[in-house]
């Protein structure tokens, strides 16, 4: 889901002078006032002079930073703690101007020296809350509220940074109640019905959330965080007609919106409207912050590449790197091509057809020509079409110089053997949270008779086996798994792979080994709507969950449908 970063986007209240919403692009470049000019002039005057003239100057700053005038506000500040370093204040509005600014540490560093100096107002532990989940600094954050209610009980400002410290952390349904109170205590606050939303779309009230966000587009139809907020959730919810017209309505006021043409792409994708996605899946750079790009030059887009180094490197996942190995057969004839992949991925795919050398990202990066994220492929190389992306045959084929090695780690073969994954990566929290499932619920698949099941899950999760009654029936190799070349060797060696969606299925299904995935309710873009299997993976076999949330639905029906799959295999 592309939504508005909740830390991007902060509300500040100023202690008594009303609201201002922090706009990291805001302009703080503006021409000197002739305010400033004649502040200036006494400036001198101030330093060293009585406390009275340093609170006169101070109140200048205010009247300017109150205006958006933030430079000039800034150096006045400055003026005013080179008369008094004490002056809490001064300190406090330098820490606001270093937020609205995007320079965080400068802005903690500012309210933690005006909280020394005045540690009982509650409004600068709001603040250092907001700059503290802006760093990613979410327990300290929620610890910052938590003192300024203290301060000051029901505060709303610090019900609102409480709700998104809880949200950072993954507890939605907490930041929903911090939200919903402080929108009793003060519904005026900007952008608190959109944070609420969002937290009440992680709490799977999908409708809830968009009613919400209607209700906020049509009384503010200038919001555009809002309404980018509500495309995602209408292309979630498979209501894609709306989520494109909606994103095309904000395109036509800002032709250059990343958000609205990232999730463009998204609604397209699940639309199976390839042609028309790729080009609008080139904005995702721009759009998603957790979508890094460590480079600053150009990408290749399919000139001339033969004779030259081509630098094709991973972006996002590592299911995406795996998915998106299928082109690199089609680079033009002559391009050296240089992989650069997730190390745990580095083995498996250094034997990928057209690929001289296969390198980890966090190897130096050797001297290339052209260089290109593997995401970007589709669009480079001219395959766009619906078709293009067809797996004609498996393209990741494992050693089998060990086959007898991994043979050995598992039951034998008078049953089918089915390997389990139940959780994906845990550093992506949101997302995690969705797509993974919990162990326990995979209690009807354990319940068919005539399986052996092979536990492929790595990680925290794979911890879950010790704290289910049936994990003594999931034979466990994973000790033996140092990488992905060891996962695909087993795989090799299985006849099904039950999982959730995770790099492990999109390793199954790319080695043509019958996948049966466990797909959430507002499924990801590359599994389409409604489908029971995938146009990129012929193998594969989805179960989706009936609401969000609700995985009894899917895995009942997995349940179901197991015994014939044993059916078949004895037969």
């Amino acid at each position: 889901m592309s939504y508005t970063n909740l830390t991007i986007i902060l509300c500040l209240v100023l202690d008594g002078l009303g609201i201002l919403l922090l706009d990291f692009d805001f302009d703080s470049t503006s021409r000197p006032s002739a305010a400033w000019v004649s502040l200036s002039t006494c400036a001198a005057c101030a330093i060293g002079g009585t406390r009275h003239e340093t609170e006169q100057l101070f109140q200048y700053g205010r009247q300017m930073h109150d205006a958006g005038q933030l430079a000039d506000a800034e150096r006045v500040f400055r003026d005013v703690l080179a008369a008094d370093a004490e002056h809490a204040e001064s300190w406090h509005r330098l820490g606001v101007i270093a937020l609205q600014t995007g320079r965080m540490q400068e802005a903690l560093a500012s309210f933690d020296r005006a909280i020394r100096r005045k540690r009982l107002n509650a409004i600068f532990h709001v603040h250092r809350a907001h700059a503290l989940s802006a760093l990613g600094r979410s327990l300290d954050a929620l610890e910052s509220a938590r003192q300024a209610l203290r301060l000051k009980p029901q505060m709303p400002e610090a019900l609102f940074v409480l709700g998104h410290a809880l949200y950072d952390l993954n507890r939605p349904i907490e930041a929903v109640a911090a939200y919903r109170e402080a929108l009793r205590r003060d519904p005026r606050l900007p952008d608190l019905r959109n944070a609420l939303a969002l937290a009440l779309w992680d709490t799977n009230r999908h409708a809830e959330a968009i009613a919400m966000l209607r209700e906020v587009a049509r009384h503010d139809p200038a919001d555009l965080a809002t309404r980018q907020n509500l495309v995602g959730m209408l292309k979630d919810t498979g209501m894609l007609t709306e989520a494109e017209t909606l994103a095309r309505e904000i395109l036509l006021r800002r032709p250059d919106d990343a958000v609205s043409h990232f999730n463009l792409a998204l609604t397209l994708f699940l639309a199976e409207r390839f042609d028309e996605a790729w080009p609008e899946w080139a904005w995702r750079f721009q759009a998603d912050p957790a979508i890094t790009m460590p480079y600053g030059d150009p990408e290749w887009r399919g000139e001339p590449s033969s004779g030259r180094t081509l630098l094709v490197h991973a972006e996002q996942g590592m299911g995406d790197a795996i998915q998106f190995c299928r082109y690199l057969d089609r680079i033009p004839a002559g391009t050296e091509v240089v992989l650069q992949v997730h190390r745990p991925l580095v083995r498996l795919l250094s034997h990928c057809p057209n690929v001289a050398r296969t390198i980890a990202l966090d190897d130096p990066t050797p001297h290339y020509d052209l260089r290109v994220p593997i995401m970007s492929l589709p669009l480079a190389l001219g395959a766009t079409h619906s078709d293009d992306g067809t797996m004609a045959s498996p393209y990741i084929v494992p050693s089998l110089d060990r086959a007898e090695h991994w043979r050995a780690l598992l039951p034998d073969g008078r049953q089918p053997r089915v390997g389990l994954v139940w959780a994906g990566n845990p550093e992506r929290t949101r997302m995690d949270r969705r797509r993974s499932v919990p162990l326990a619920q995979f209690a009807p698949l354990l319940a068919v008779p005539g399986v052996s099941f092979v536990s492929l899950q790595k990680g925290n999760a794979a911890r879950d086996l010790t704290t289910v009654p049936f994990g003594g029936a999931i034979h466990d190799p994973t000790e033996a798994l140092h990488d992905f070349a060891d996962t695909a060797a087993l795989i090799a060696e299985l006849d099904l792979v039950i999982a959730s969606d995770t790099a492990v299925a999109h390793l199954a299904g790319a080695m043509g080994k019958p996948i049966w995935l466990l797909n959430r309710a507002d499924t990801c873009w590359r599994w389409g709507l409604g489908r029971t299997d995938s146009v990129w993976y012929p193998a594969m076999r989805q179960f989706r969950q009936d609401t969000a949330g609700d995985w009894s639905s899917a895995i009942g029906r997995a349940a179901e449908a197991l015994p014939g799959f044993v059916a078949g295999h004895a037969g």
